[in-house]
């Protein structure tokens, strides 16, 4: 039973007292934790964008602990007044508060996201698998942080009564200033777009920094049509920029340089490529380099040729983009004298082409065809009549893309070997399980053609005058409900099926052989710049890949869009998103782990690799 009284209710406003006093000291050590999201996110661009950050700082953590102490322990105030246990459960719960904050301000530093289900079911796992391993530091610091709080208590027991009154007020306004300062500068930010301050909503844990477009429209405050304008034109602007490659490149060029050709035959599954459905790239991939075991870096045809061509992550392709800032394979190709045929299937518009890839070309010889199964062979009659046209004096590149297995496409009239077919086709609406059968002879058939054109290709440049190495691969695979997920299509899943492509080189001086240790197309540039074009600098000065000639049968494989990230090895895939989603999923059968959780140690690898190349 509580006890009332007098003497209840001054022993009562005495704890209250002190329970803001050590709210106050509390703010102070969280706020002395919580520097490292400052240092982790980075200082903004604009003075008033620091002055945000610092100001949002210490208001967001002043009413952290405040709430936390006004839920928690000025309640219990009331219901156990007894001084020691007030103590006591107050160096408790700022122990554990503290501490959550500190393996926050880790997992922010590493990840950059924080604290969430999935992430803190990953540590506990890892702290176990590893017997603590690692997480020494924390045993030690928590029964440090609990006896130094049990001291801040007692001490403030003695100190604060005289104190109380004069210094409170002072002390106090300026947290609450900064406070209401944050939100209201956040709804102004908010309304003007003011990326400076708007990009920092997700510095600090628990952050939800107020907006009012909706009032500020409905008061006729802000036009509606003015800002989702604005908001179109900055949604795709970048945080930081890209620094790459890292430094510049030392090249010893060959005395007498290979042609390249390039050919991405865009939607093709590497399980495809056989003797009955593709006879003519079978046959050429026997007589020469045949990785069985290769990787796209993207699902879609964007984030893949980005990877393709640039040996980097595709979440750097926006950068890249905004600055024109072009591969340093097709940069060394020009600087070394090479002449350039490009025939792109679908078109040339892409701004991956026009921003980024072939930005920085003089003389670009770009053609485009209509995409589709016509403009397949519309962009490979381009590329026979450009290449009777090459002298054998000067080397060349040439990329050809075809697009036509995107769009499941077959030229009219053609019946192929595969039937029956499904005659009702739209690619982009979802399928039965029971039209399976027929959709994948369709498929079938679209890739017989395929084979066909490519056979003819390939005729083409084993006449060519100049050691010619060519390399035919894909940009993405395609799913048709393979592991039973309703999954069709590409661009919609991180699976095998629609990340496993083929890729067949032939290299002049190369032996045929089978290679069956795990590639990637981030391997393709930096193979290509070290080993035909003489560049002597450490890749990793350009490259997020390695040699597609280096065995590393234990290595991991990335590929990911500008969000999300999947993580290959041996045996599992690792699926995690910028907003801190993890998963773990069988290699095989791409169903969930229910029983492990990714790796710590292999997230961390992953994360300094997304952020090698980013810039100051």
């Amino acid at each position: 039973m509580v006890e009332t009284g007098p003497q209840y209710r001054d022993h009562v406003s005495r704890l209250i007292g002190w329970g803001h006093w050590f709210v106050f000291f509390n703010i102070l050590l969280a706020m002395a934790v919580s520097v490292r999201y400052l240092f982790a996110a980075g200082l903004p661009d604009t003075v008033l964008g620091t002055v945000y950050m610092l100001v949002s700082w210490v208001g967001h953590f002043a009413f952290l602990t405040f709430c936390t102490y006004l839920l928690t322990l000025f309640p219990l105030t009331f219901l156990f007044p007894k001084l020691k246990a007030v103590q006591f459960l107050g160096a408790g719960l700022a122990t554990g508060a503290l501490t959550l904050l500190l393996i926050d301000t880790q997992v922010f530093s590493l990840f950059g996201f924080h604290l969430n289900p999935s992430v803190w079911r990953l540590l506990l796992d890892q702290a176990q698998a590893e017997g603590a391993s690692g997480w020494g530091w924390l045993f030690a610091l928590v029964p440090v942080l609990f006896v130094l709080e049990l001291w801040l208590g007692a001490w403030l027991w003695r100190w604060s009564p005289r104190r109380s009154r004069s210094l409170s007020r002072p002390l106090g306004l300026p947290l609450l200033v900064c406070f209401f300062l944050t939100h209201s500068v956040h709804i102004w930010a908010d309304a003007t777009l003011y990326t400076p301050i708007t990009l920092q909503k997700a510095n600090f844990p628990l952050s939800y920094p107020m907006t009012a477009k909706s009032f500020l429209i409905k008061q006729g405050w802000l036009d509606e049509a003015e800002y989702r304008e604005r908001s179109e034109q900055i949604i795709d602007k970048p945080k930081q920029r890209l620094n790459y490659p890292l430094r510049p490149l030392s090249v010893q060029p060959p005395e007498r340089a290979p042609n390249i050709l390039l050919v991405v035959a865009d939607g093709l599954r590497a399980d495809y490529l056989d003797h009955i459905t593709m006879p003519n790239l079978s046959r050429y991939a026997e007589r020469h380099l045949r990785f069985d075991d290769h990787l796209s870096a993207g699902n879609r045809p964007e984030p893949a040729l980005f990877s393709l061509f640039y040996s980097l992550p595709a979440h750097y392709r926006r950068e890249a983009e905004l600055e024109r800032t072009a591969p340093v394979l097709l940069n060394e190709l020009q600087r070394q004298d090479y002449r350039f045929g490009l025939f792109i299937s679908g078109g040339t518009g892409s701004p991956l082409y026009k921003d980024a890839i072939f930005s920085n070309l003089r003389s670009p010889g770009m053609q485009a065809a209509p995409e589709g199964a016509e403009g397949d062979r519309q962009a490979l009659s381009n590329f026979a009549n450009w290449l009777n046209t090459q002298s054998k004096e000067r080397p060349w590149f040439s990329y050809v893309y075809l697009d036509a297995l995107n769009s499941l496409s077959v030229p009219e009239g053609l019946q192929g070997p595969f039937q029956p077919v499904l005659d009702q086709l739209n690619p982009a609406a979802p399928f039965q399980s029971g039209q399976r059968d027929a959709l994948l002879n369709h498929y079938r058939n679209a890739v017989f053609y395929t084979d066909q054109l490519l056979g003819a290709l390939l005729g083409l440049v084993q006449n060519a005058e100049r050691d010619t190495i060519v390399v035919v691969t894909a940009g993405h695979g395609m799913e048709f409900n393979d592991n039973g997920n309703n999954t069709w299509g590409y661009g919609n899943a991180y699976s095998p099926a629609q990340l496993r492509v083929p890729l067949v080189i032939g290299w002049p001086g190369k032996p045929a052989e089978h290679i069956s240790y795990p590639t990637s197309h981030l391997d393709l540039a930096p193979t290509l710049l070290q080993q035909a074009l003489g560049v002597t600098t450490p890749l990793r000065s350009y490259a997020s890949g390695q040699s597609l000639f280096r065995a590393r049968p234990n290595r991991w494989r990335m590929a990911s869009d500008e969000e999300e990230y999947a993580i290959y090895q041996q045996n599992d895939i690792t699926l995690f998103s910028r907003r801190g989603e993890l998963q773990l999923v069988d290699a095989t059968s791409f169903q969930e782990r229910k029983d492990s959780s990714p790796e710590l140690t292999l997230l961390m690898q992953v994360m300094n690799e997304l952020n090698r190349f980013q810039g100051e």
